[in-house]
């Protein structure tokens, strides 16, 4: 468990990690209850498959797995491709400056990759699901392979300088032990003991002719001095004029590269407004195509048009010959309708005089109205004191006749008045 907790953490660590899910291998929360008994063992190694498929569709990564494995998920730019990946298509580019995008499709057909598996932009390289990380674990084979082999070329290098030192150090521990060897076999030898003692009178002999060919020596040496002293200056001038060609390449290259770059940026900016061209390409064709049916269409209404216009003219040849009878029609009806419109006037103008009349009357009636109602009331009034002096006569003629020559003369009138 352990190394394959390591190997996924190396795999997490060489790619783009986008979510981390969790969830647990031998429980489902929404199933608890009914098989409790079932998930209380919690062995390592041991999980309910069936379970955590559930969980993985219920949470929705199935479906998302499947919707990242049917696109491309992965991109990736040009150059970091190329920087990255190259090393496995050591002989697919050519020395010098490549486009990206060249260089990028000469590597992916070195790799012999799928076409189904990538797809190539304007600046980059889309993927598939696992075609990266696979991509990384070659390159990671590829990148041991090499620091191996390196180390190998490395321990080689110092084991052959070892080996060579030690060879050395045995030659030169046998040759001091044969000369110590000799030493002590010559030490006590008495012709060596006077060898030992000439030889330094000897060499006095040999000064002169040693000082004339060291003499020599300094006279070819300062002749050697002066050729590398010219030779200097010579080389001191090219030099100088190495510099400033080296300094003139350099701005030229600069200018190139500047050059370079803004041809590709030119070329990315007529890259893009290529395809905005084609795709307003696509959408003229397509409109061109509706525009040619509307025109169909058109056509076709234009002859059901031509044909109602047709029909319309002799109609309105009908409708003019009847417009001409329906005129002579008119003129009958104007001059019937402006006799009647006289007629209407005298009508009218005696209809405002019957309405002032009307006005008159109801005024009239409105008087006699308020006169009845006040001749209603005095006659109400009236037979009030009718009654009232009926029942005055009743009461009199029960009295005495001869006490009415006591009434006064007033009452008396009034009372004859009233019969």
């Amino acid at each position: 468990m352990f190394h394959q907790l390591v190997s996924k953490m190396h795999l997490c660590g060489k790619v783009e990690i986008s979510f981390i899910l969790n969830f647990n291998l031998n429980i489902d929360l929404f199933l608890y209850e009914e098989f409790s008994s079932a998930f209380n063992d919690k062995t390592s190694g041991k999980l309910e498959a069936h379970l955590v498929l559930d969980q993985l569709r219920c949470n929705g990564v199935l479906e998302g797995i499947r919707i990242c494995r049917q696109g491309f998920p992965n991109r990736i730019v040009f150059q970091e491709f190329r920087q990255r990946y190259e090393i496995l298509t050591p002989n697919s580019i050519p020395k010098g400056f490549m486009d990206g995008k060249q260089a990028c499709v000469r590597m992916i057909k070195a790799l012999e990759l799928d076409p189904n598996l990538y797809r190539i932009g304007q600046s980059k390289v889309f993927f598939r699901a696992g075609v990266l990380a696979h991509l990384e674990e070659e390159r990671d084979l590829k990148i041991t392979d090499v620091i191996i082999e390196f180390q190998a070329l490395c321990r080689g290098y110092l084991a052959r300088k070892a080996f060579a030192r030690r060879q050395q150090q045995l030659n030169a521990m046998k040759v001091i032990q044969r000369n110590c060897a000799a030493y002590l076999k010559l030490r006590n030898w008495q012709w060596w003991r006077l060898f030992t003692k000439v030889k330094p009178l000897l060499q006095v002999s040999r000064q002169e002719e040693e000082m004339i060919a060291k003499e020599d020596e300094l006279s070819k040496t300062k002749e050697k001095q002066l050729q590398t002293e010219n030779r200097l200056s010579e080389l001191e001038e090219q030099q100088t004029q190495l510099l400033v060609e080296k300094s003139a390449l350099q701005e030229q290259l600069q200018a190139e590269t500047e050059l370079c770059a803004e041809a590709e940026e030119m070329r990315a900016r007529l890259a893009a407004k290529k395809q905005e061209l084609e795709e307003i390409l696509h959408d003229l064709e397509a409109r061109v195509e509706e525009e040619e049916e509307r025109c169909q269409h058109l056509m076709t209404d234009k002859k059901k048009m031509q044909q109602n216009i047709q029909e319309l003219e002799e109609q309105l040849e009908e409708e003019e010959a009847t417009r001409q009878r329906l005129q002579l029609d008119k003129g009958t009806v104007d001059s019937k309708l402006k006799a009647m419109n006289d007629e209407i006037f005298l009508m009218e103008d005696q209809n405002n005089k019957l309405n002032k009349e009307k006005k008159l009357m109801e005024e009239r009636v409105a008087e006699f109205t308020t006169n009845l109602a006040e001749e209603e009331e005095k006659s109400k009034s009236l037979f009030k004191l009718k009654t009232k002096h009926e029942t005055m006569i009743t009461d009199l003629e029960g009295e005495e006749l001869p006490s009415a020559k006591y009434l006064p003369a007033s009452e008396l009138y009034f009372v004859v008045t009233c019969f």
